[in-house]
Protein backbone atom coordinates (compact mmCIF):
# COMPACT_ATOMS: atom_id res chain seq x y z
CA UNK A 1 0.00 0.00 0.00
CA UNK A 2 1.27 3.73 -0.98
CA UNK A 3 2.52 6.01 1.77
CA UNK A 4 0.99 9.24 1.64
CA UNK A 5 2.64 10.50 4.64
CA UNK A 6 6.79 9.39 5.10
CA UNK A 7 8.55 10.95 7.84
CA UNK A 8 12.45 10.42 8.00
CA UNK A 9 14.93 11.03 11.14
CA UNK A 10 12.84 14.00 12.27
CA UNK A 11 15.19 16.50 14.60
CA UNK A 12 13.78 19.90 15.61
CA UNK A 13 16.15 22.28 17.42
CA UNK A 14 14.97 25.64 19.70
CA UNK A 15 18.31 27.77 21.17
CA UNK A 16 16.89 28.72 24.97
CA UNK A 17 18.04 31.95 26.37
CA UNK A 18 18.48 32.57 30.16
CA UNK A 19 17.30 36.22 29.48
CA UNK A 20 16.73 38.54 26.23
CA UNK A 21 20.36 39.94 26.71
CA UNK A 22 22.27 36.72 26.23
CA UNK A 23 20.00 36.42 22.74
CA UNK A 24 20.92 40.08 22.44
CA UNK A 25 24.33 39.40 23.07
CA UNK A 26 24.93 36.38 21.42
CA UNK A 27 23.38 37.79 17.85
CA UNK A 28 25.76 40.63 17.92
CA UNK A 29 28.91 38.19 18.44
CA UNK A 30 28.24 36.93 15.15
CA UNK A 31 28.70 33.43 16.17
CA UNK A 32 31.88 34.01 18.50
CA UNK A 33 29.87 33.36 21.73
CA UNK A 34 27.58 30.31 22.54
CA UNK A 35 25.27 31.95 25.54
CA UNK A 36 22.29 29.25 24.64
CA UNK A 37 21.39 25.24 25.31
CA UNK A 38 20.30 23.30 23.04
CA UNK A 39 16.52 21.84 23.47
CA UNK A 40 15.14 19.32 21.24
CA UNK A 41 11.69 18.95 20.46
CA UNK A 42 11.76 15.92 18.41
CA UNK A 43 14.66 14.11 18.47
CA UNK A 44 15.02 11.71 15.76
CA UNK A 45 11.34 10.82 14.54
CA UNK A 46 10.79 8.39 11.92
CA UNK A 47 7.20 7.16 10.79
CA UNK A 48 4.92 6.44 7.75
CA UNK A 49 0.77 6.94 6.97
CA UNK A 50 -0.61 4.68 4.64
CA UNK A 51 -3.12 5.57 1.80
CA UNK A 52 -6.20 5.17 3.73
CA UNK A 53 -4.85 4.53 6.98
CA UNK A 54 -5.59 5.89 10.29
CA UNK A 55 -2.53 6.27 12.96
CA UNK A 56 -2.44 7.91 16.09
CA UNK A 57 -0.84 10.11 17.86
CA UNK A 58 0.14 10.02 21.90
CA UNK A 59 1.96 11.10 24.68
CA UNK A 60 2.23 13.34 27.64
CA UNK A 61 2.27 17.08 27.50
CA UNK A 62 4.80 18.83 25.79
CA UNK A 63 6.13 15.53 24.34
CA UNK A 64 6.38 16.96 20.82
CA UNK A 65 3.05 16.13 19.16
CA UNK A 66 2.04 19.36 17.82
CA UNK A 67 5.20 20.45 16.82
CA UNK A 68 5.69 16.73 14.84
CA UNK A 69 2.10 17.44 12.88
CA UNK A 70 3.33 21.42 12.37
CA UNK A 71 6.21 20.50 10.36
CA UNK A 72 4.23 17.63 8.55
CA UNK A 73 1.82 20.59 7.84
CA UNK A 74 4.79 22.73 6.65
CA UNK A 75 4.28 25.39 9.12
CA UNK A 76 7.57 24.50 11.16
CA UNK A 77 10.85 23.64 9.11
CA UNK A 78 12.48 20.61 11.07
CA UNK A 79 16.27 21.15 11.55
CA UNK A 80 17.09 17.71 9.85
CA UNK A 81 15.45 14.91 8.60
CA UNK A 82 13.05 14.88 5.84
CA UNK A 83 8.85 15.00 5.41
CA UNK A 84 7.47 13.66 1.90
CA UNK A 85 3.37 14.67 1.36
CA UNK A 86 1.79 13.14 -1.30
CA UNK A 87 -1.85 14.65 -1.31
CA UNK A 88 -3.87 17.53 -0.20
CA UNK A 89 -3.85 17.46 3.65
CA UNK A 90 -6.40 19.61 5.88
CA UNK A 91 -5.42 20.12 9.79
CA UNK A 92 -7.39 20.96 11.86
CA UNK A 93 -4.78 21.72 14.78
CA UNK A 94 -5.56 24.81 16.89
CA UNK A 95 -8.48 25.92 18.00
CA UNK A 96 -9.94 28.55 15.11
CA UNK A 97 -6.42 28.18 13.90
CA UNK A 98 -6.88 29.80 10.40
CA UNK A 99 -9.57 31.51 11.13
CA UNK A 100 -10.15 35.67 10.88
CA UNK A 101 -12.18 36.60 14.23
CA UNK A 102 -13.43 40.00 12.48
CA UNK A 103 -15.38 37.72 9.58
CA UNK A 104 -18.28 36.22 9.98
CA UNK A 105 -18.52 32.22 10.37
CA UNK A 106 -19.61 32.16 6.47
CA UNK A 107 -16.74 34.33 4.90
CA UNK A 108 -14.49 32.41 6.70
CA UNK A 109 -15.32 29.29 5.05
CA UNK A 110 -14.65 31.10 2.15
CA UNK A 111 -11.07 32.10 3.43
CA UNK A 112 -10.05 28.36 4.26
CA UNK A 113 -11.19 27.25 1.19
CA UNK A 114 -8.77 30.16 -0.52
CA UNK A 115 -5.92 28.74 1.81
CA UNK A 116 -6.77 25.17 0.40
CA UNK A 117 -6.34 26.50 -3.11
CA UNK A 118 -10.12 26.35 -3.78
CA UNK A 119 -12.09 29.39 -6.15
CA UNK A 120 -15.20 30.86 -5.08
CA UNK A 121 -17.07 28.62 -7.52
CA UNK A 122 -15.51 25.87 -6.17
CA UNK A 123 -16.55 26.77 -2.76
CA UNK A 124 -19.99 27.14 -3.17
CA UNK A 125 -20.61 23.61 -3.77
CA UNK A 126 -19.00 22.85 -0.45
CA UNK A 127 -20.90 25.51 1.54
CA UNK A 128 -24.15 24.00 2.24
CA UNK A 129 -22.49 20.79 3.49
CA UNK A 130 -20.62 22.84 5.89
CA UNK A 131 -23.52 25.10 7.34
CA UNK A 132 -25.39 21.71 7.78
CA UNK A 133 -22.29 19.88 9.53
CA UNK A 134 -21.31 22.90 12.15
CA UNK A 135 -25.18 23.44 12.97
CA UNK A 136 -24.82 26.70 14.58
CA UNK A 137 -27.37 28.49 13.05
CA UNK A 138 -27.84 31.96 12.88
CA UNK A 139 -24.46 32.34 14.00
CA UNK A 140 -23.00 31.71 10.63
CA UNK A 141 -23.46 35.39 9.68
CA UNK A 142 -21.83 36.67 12.97
CA UNK A 143 -18.05 37.48 12.92
CA UNK A 144 -16.60 34.25 14.85
CA UNK A 145 -14.62 36.05 17.31
CA UNK A 146 -18.44 36.48 19.08
CA UNK A 147 -17.97 32.54 18.83
CA UNK A 148 -17.91 29.85 21.85
CA UNK A 149 -15.19 27.64 21.82
CA UNK A 150 -18.04 24.50 20.89
CA UNK A 151 -18.89 26.93 18.03
CA UNK A 152 -15.41 27.19 16.88
CA UNK A 153 -15.04 23.61 16.97
CA UNK A 154 -17.75 22.81 14.77
CA UNK A 155 -17.08 25.24 12.36
CA UNK A 156 -13.49 24.54 11.95
CA UNK A 157 -14.14 20.88 11.93
CA UNK A 158 -16.93 20.98 9.12
CA UNK A 159 -15.06 22.78 7.22
CA UNK A 160 -11.40 20.80 7.43
CA UNK A 161 -14.11 17.30 6.21
CA UNK A 162 -15.57 19.11 3.38
CA UNK A 163 -12.93 19.99 0.99
CA UNK A 164 -12.09 16.61 -0.05
CA UNK A 165 -9.04 15.55 1.79
CA UNK A 166 -6.64 12.96 1.40
CA UNK A 167 -5.40 13.48 4.22
CA UNK A 168 -7.34 14.62 8.00
CA UNK A 169 -5.04 15.44 10.75
CA UNK A 170 -6.75 16.14 14.17
CA UNK A 171 -5.04 17.94 16.99
CA UNK A 172 -7.06 17.28 20.28
CA UNK A 173 -9.73 19.74 18.56
CA UNK A 174 -12.71 17.77 19.61
CA UNK A 175 -12.19 17.90 23.42
CA UNK A 176 -13.75 21.14 23.32
CA UNK A 177 -17.52 20.18 21.41
CA UNK A 178 -20.59 18.32 23.61
CA UNK A 179 -20.48 14.64 23.10
CA UNK A 180 -23.37 15.04 20.52
CA UNK A 181 -20.94 16.92 18.17
CA UNK A 182 -18.16 14.29 19.28
CA UNK A 183 -20.41 11.22 18.69
CA UNK A 184 -21.42 13.08 15.10
CA UNK A 185 -17.76 13.50 14.19
CA UNK A 186 -16.56 9.96 15.13
CA UNK A 187 -19.28 8.82 12.46
CA UNK A 188 -17.76 11.38 10.40
CA UNK A 189 -14.85 9.45 10.10
CA UNK A 190 -15.96 6.28 9.71
CA UNK A 191 -17.11 7.42 6.33
CA UNK A 192 -14.11 9.19 4.98
CA UNK A 193 -12.11 6.09 6.50
CA UNK A 194 -14.26 4.25 4.31
CA UNK A 195 -14.02 6.74 1.24
CA UNK A 196 -9.69 6.14 1.61
CA UNK A 197 -8.68 9.62 3.36
CA UNK A 198 -5.91 8.95 5.61
CA UNK A 199 -6.06 10.13 9.51
CA UNK A 200 -3.67 11.83 11.62
CA UNK A 201 -5.18 11.61 14.95
CA UNK A 202 -3.91 13.17 18.14
CA UNK A 203 -5.76 12.41 21.78
CA UNK A 204 -4.96 12.27 25.03
CA UNK A 205 -8.42 9.31 25.05
CA UNK A 206 -6.31 6.20 24.49
CA UNK A 207 -10.09 4.07 24.09
CA UNK A 208 -10.82 6.63 21.40
CA UNK A 209 -7.10 6.16 19.69
CA UNK A 210 -7.34 2.27 20.01
CA UNK A 211 -11.02 2.66 18.52
CA UNK A 212 -9.94 4.77 15.27
CA UNK A 213 -6.63 3.74 14.81
CA UNK A 214 -4.84 0.35 13.21
CA UNK A 215 -1.21 2.10 14.47
CA UNK A 216 0.12 4.56 16.85
CA UNK A 217 2.86 6.48 17.11
CA UNK A 218 3.82 7.23 20.75
CA UNK A 219 6.33 10.26 21.35
CA UNK A 220 7.84 11.11 24.83
CA UNK A 221 9.98 14.51 25.76
CA UNK A 222 10.68 14.39 22.09
CA UNK A 223 12.16 10.78 21.70
CA UNK A 224 10.03 8.29 19.99
CA UNK A 225 9.06 5.62 22.10
CA UNK A 226 7.76 3.06 19.75
CA UNK A 227 5.79 2.96 16.37
CA UNK A 228 3.24 -0.16 16.03
CA UNK A 229 0.48 -1.72 15.96
CA UNK A 230 -2.36 0.15 18.03
CA UNK A 231 -3.27 -2.44 20.86
CA UNK A 232 0.23 -2.84 21.75
CA UNK A 233 1.12 0.61 21.77
CA UNK A 234 -1.34 1.80 23.76
CA UNK A 235 -1.22 -1.09 26.43
CA UNK A 236 2.46 -0.30 26.84
CA UNK A 237 1.30 3.76 27.26
CA UNK A 238 -1.40 2.83 29.46
CA UNK A 239 0.90 0.07 31.76
CA UNK A 240 3.26 3.80 32.44
CA UNK A 241 0.42 5.68 33.26
CA UNK A 242 -0.35 2.73 35.55
CA UNK A 243 2.58 2.44 37.15
CA UNK A 244 3.03 6.29 37.46
CA UNK A 245 -0.49 6.83 38.93
CA UNK A 246 0.69 3.37 41.42
CA UNK A 247 4.24 5.27 42.79
CA UNK A 248 1.67 8.42 43.03
CA UNK A 249 -0.97 6.93 45.34
CA UNK A 250 1.71 4.65 47.11
CA UNK A 251 2.63 8.06 48.50
CA UNK A 252 -0.50 9.66 49.12
CA UNK A 253 -3.75 7.07 49.97
CA UNK A 254 -3.93 6.14 53.92
CA UNK A 255 -3.94 2.32 54.69
CA UNK A 256 -7.60 2.01 54.40
CA UNK A 257 -8.77 -0.99 56.41
CA UNK A 258 -12.42 -2.15 55.31
CA UNK A 259 -14.57 -5.22 55.69
CA UNK A 260 -12.86 -8.36 54.25
CA UNK A 261 -15.10 -10.79 51.80
CA UNK A 262 -15.96 -14.01 53.70
CA UNK A 263 -13.42 -17.43 52.66
CA UNK A 264 -13.78 -20.89 52.90
CA UNK A 265 -10.96 -23.16 53.22
CA UNK A 266 -10.82 -26.06 50.43
CA UNK A 267 -8.29 -29.04 50.97
CA UNK A 268 -8.84 -30.64 47.39
CA UNK A 269 -6.26 -30.42 44.73
CA UNK A 270 -6.43 -28.26 41.67
CA UNK A 271 -4.70 -27.76 38.31
CA UNK A 272 -5.59 -24.04 36.49
CA UNK A 273 -4.93 -23.87 32.75
CA UNK A 274 -2.53 -21.39 31.77
CA UNK A 275 -2.85 -18.22 31.04
CA UNK A 276 -2.50 -16.68 27.62
CA UNK A 277 0.97 -14.57 27.29
CA UNK A 278 0.96 -11.53 28.00
CA UNK A 279 3.28 -7.73 28.27
CA UNK A 280 3.10 -5.31 31.14
CA UNK A 281 5.33 -3.08 32.82
CA UNK A 282 2.62 -3.42 36.13
CA UNK A 283 3.43 -6.51 38.39
CA UNK A 284 3.50 -6.59 42.15
CA UNK A 285 6.14 -9.11 43.71
CA UNK A 286 3.48 -9.65 46.38
CA UNK A 287 1.86 -12.04 44.48
CA UNK A 288 0.90 -14.12 41.41
CA UNK A 289 -2.16 -14.62 39.26
CA UNK A 290 -2.00 -18.05 38.33
CA UNK A 291 -4.62 -18.46 35.99
CA UNK A 292 -7.96 -16.54 34.70
CA UNK A 293 -10.64 -18.65 33.03
CA UNK A 294 -14.81 -19.21 32.39
CA UNK A 295 -16.50 -21.97 33.67
CA UNK A 296 -20.16 -22.75 32.66
CA UNK A 297 -22.84 -24.13 34.79
CA UNK A 298 -21.44 -27.62 34.07
CA UNK A 299 -18.75 -27.31 35.83
CA UNK A 300 -16.82 -27.18 32.07
CA UNK A 301 -13.93 -25.15 31.28
CA UNK A 302 -15.27 -22.66 28.64
CA UNK A 303 -13.96 -20.00 25.92
CA UNK A 304 -17.25 -19.56 24.11
CA UNK A 305 -19.95 -17.61 26.29
CA UNK A 306 -23.71 -17.29 25.44
CA UNK A 307 -25.65 -13.99 26.54
CA UNK A 308 -28.00 -14.80 29.27
CA UNK A 309 -26.21 -17.94 30.66
CA UNK A 310 -24.38 -17.98 33.61
CA UNK A 311 -20.80 -17.94 34.19
CA UNK A 312 -18.14 -18.10 36.57
CA UNK A 313 -14.63 -16.79 36.12
CA UNK A 314 -11.90 -17.68 38.32
CA UNK A 315 -8.56 -15.97 39.46
CA UNK A 316 -6.53 -18.03 41.58
CA UNK A 317 -3.57 -15.65 43.15
CA UNK A 318 -0.80 -17.36 45.16
CA UNK A 319 0.55 -14.51 47.95
CA UNK A 320 3.91 -14.19 48.73
CA UNK A 321 3.22 -12.41 51.80
CA UNK A 322 0.28 -11.38 53.86
CA UNK A 323 -1.70 -8.65 52.44
CA UNK A 324 -4.99 -7.09 53.03
CA UNK A 325 -7.59 -4.81 51.04
CA UNK A 326 -7.26 -6.36 47.83
CA UNK A 327 -9.53 -5.45 45.32
CA UNK A 328 -9.37 -8.10 41.98
CA UNK A 329 -11.57 -7.34 38.92
CA UNK A 330 -11.33 -8.63 35.03
CA UNK A 331 -12.62 -6.24 32.27
CA UNK A 332 -14.12 -7.79 29.01
CA UNK A 333 -12.53 -5.47 25.87
CA UNK A 334 -13.35 -5.39 22.77
CA UNK A 335 -10.98 -6.26 19.49
CA UNK A 336 -10.08 -2.75 19.47
CA UNK A 337 -9.20 -2.44 23.25
CA UNK A 338 -12.66 -0.79 24.01
CA UNK A 339 -13.79 -1.26 27.81
CA UNK A 340 -17.22 -2.93 27.78
CA UNK A 341 -17.78 -3.50 30.95
CA UNK A 342 -15.92 -4.53 34.56
CA UNK A 343 -16.35 -6.55 37.46
CA UNK A 344 -14.62 -6.48 40.52
CA UNK A 345 -14.93 -7.42 44.29
CA UNK A 346 -15.42 -3.85 45.88
CA UNK A 347 -18.35 -2.85 43.09
CA UNK A 348 -19.49 -6.36 43.57
CA UNK A 349 -19.79 -6.34 47.32
CA UNK A 350 -18.26 -3.75 49.22
CA UNK A 351 -15.70 -5.62 50.44
CA UNK A 352 -12.06 -6.25 50.14
CA UNK A 353 -10.42 -9.67 49.83
CA UNK A 354 -7.43 -10.51 52.19
CA UNK A 355 -4.44 -13.41 51.40
CA UNK A 356 -1.85 -15.22 53.21
CA UNK A 357 1.53 -16.05 52.52
CA UNK A 358 2.48 -19.27 50.74
CA UNK A 359 -1.71 -20.00 50.06
CA UNK A 360 -3.52 -19.36 47.11
CA UNK A 361 -6.78 -17.19 46.86
CA UNK A 362 -9.37 -18.10 43.88
CA UNK A 363 -11.54 -15.27 43.70
CA UNK A 364 -14.69 -16.43 41.42
CA UNK A 365 -17.07 -13.97 40.28
CA UNK A 366 -20.72 -15.34 39.65
CA UNK A 367 -22.33 -13.53 36.99
CA UNK A 368 -25.08 -14.16 33.98
CA UNK A 369 -23.32 -12.90 30.89
CA UNK A 370 -25.04 -9.16 29.68
CA UNK A 371 -26.37 -9.35 26.33
CA UNK A 372 -22.98 -8.58 24.33
CA UNK A 373 -22.51 -8.01 20.32
CA UNK A 374 -21.13 -11.32 19.27
CA UNK A 375 -17.69 -11.52 18.30
CA UNK A 376 -14.17 -12.03 19.80
CA UNK A 377 -13.42 -10.28 23.35
CA UNK A 378 -10.33 -9.75 25.74
CA UNK A 379 -9.90 -10.37 29.27
CA UNK A 380 -7.83 -8.00 31.04
CA UNK A 381 -6.61 -8.22 34.79
CA UNK A 382 -6.69 -5.44 37.71
CA UNK A 383 -5.45 -6.08 41.25
CA UNK A 384 -5.23 -2.73 43.22
CA UNK A 385 -4.98 -2.14 47.09
CA UNK A 386 -7.72 0.15 48.95
CA UNK A 387 -11.13 1.23 48.11
CA UNK A 388 -12.61 2.03 44.59
CA UNK A 389 -12.28 5.24 45.51
CA UNK A 390 -8.60 5.43 46.83
CA UNK A 391 -6.17 2.48 45.81
CA UNK A 392 -3.29 1.35 44.80
CA UNK A 393 -2.68 -0.03 41.17
CA UNK A 394 -0.42 -3.35 42.04
CA UNK A 395 -0.85 -5.26 38.82
CA UNK A 396 -2.33 -5.03 35.47
CA UNK A 397 -2.79 -7.93 32.85
CA UNK A 398 -3.48 -7.54 29.37
CA UNK A 399 -5.18 -9.80 27.50
CA UNK A 400 -4.92 -12.98 29.54
CA UNK A 401 -7.51 -14.66 27.80
CA UNK A 402 -9.80 -14.57 24.68
CA UNK A 403 -13.28 -15.57 24.40
CA UNK A 404 -16.28 -15.34 21.56
CA UNK A 405 -19.13 -13.88 22.78
CA UNK A 406 -22.34 -16.41 21.27
CA UNK A 407 -25.38 -13.65 20.44
CA UNK A 408 -28.28 -15.01 18.54
CA UNK A 409 -30.14 -12.14 18.53
CA UNK A 410 -29.85 -8.52 16.26
CA UNK A 411 -26.92 -7.25 17.41
CA UNK A 412 -27.26 -3.80 16.38
CA UNK A 413 -25.27 -1.95 19.07
CA UNK A 414 -22.42 -3.54 21.92
CA UNK A 415 -24.67 -4.14 24.71
CA UNK A 416 -28.39 -5.02 24.32
CA UNK A 417 -31.13 -3.99 27.09
CA UNK A 418 -33.31 -6.93 28.28
CA UNK A 419 -36.52 -5.23 29.25
CA UNK A 420 -40.48 -5.38 29.63
CA UNK A 421 -42.61 -3.09 27.18
CA UNK A 422 -45.80 -1.72 27.84
CA UNK A 423 -48.05 0.56 25.79
CA UNK A 424 -50.50 2.77 27.43
CA UNK A 425 -53.41 4.03 24.80
CA UNK A 426 -55.88 7.11 25.40
CA UNK A 427 -57.73 9.35 23.42
CA UNK A 428 -56.36 12.44 21.87
CA UNK A 429 -58.38 14.76 23.27
CA UNK A 430 -56.68 13.65 26.77
CA UNK A 431 -53.77 14.77 25.50
CA UNK A 432 -51.63 17.91 25.82
CA UNK A 433 -47.69 18.63 25.13
CA UNK A 434 -46.28 21.68 27.26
Amino acid sequence: MENIIEVKDIYKKYNLYANQKNRFLEAISFGRRNLHSDFYALNGVSFEVKRGETVGLIGTNGSGKSTMLKIITGVLKPTSGSVTVNGRISALLELGAGFNPEYTGLENIYLNGRMMGYSKDEMKHRVPAIIEFADIGDFINQPVKSYSSGMFARLAFAVSINVDPDILIVDEALSVGDIFFQNKCYKKFEELKQKGVSILFVSHDISSVRQMCSRVLWIEKGHQKIFGKSDVVCDMYMDLKRGNLGDLMSKSVEYIQTESITTREVSEKRVYPMMKSYETKLVSDKFEVLSCFFVNKKGERVTHLSVDERYTLHMPILFHEDIHNIIAGYIMENAKGLPIYDLNNYISENKTVSGKAKEVSEIIFDFVMPRLMRGVYVVSIGISQGTQEQNIALTWLHGVEEVEIVNPGYNSSYIEIPSRIIVEQLPERNVSVR
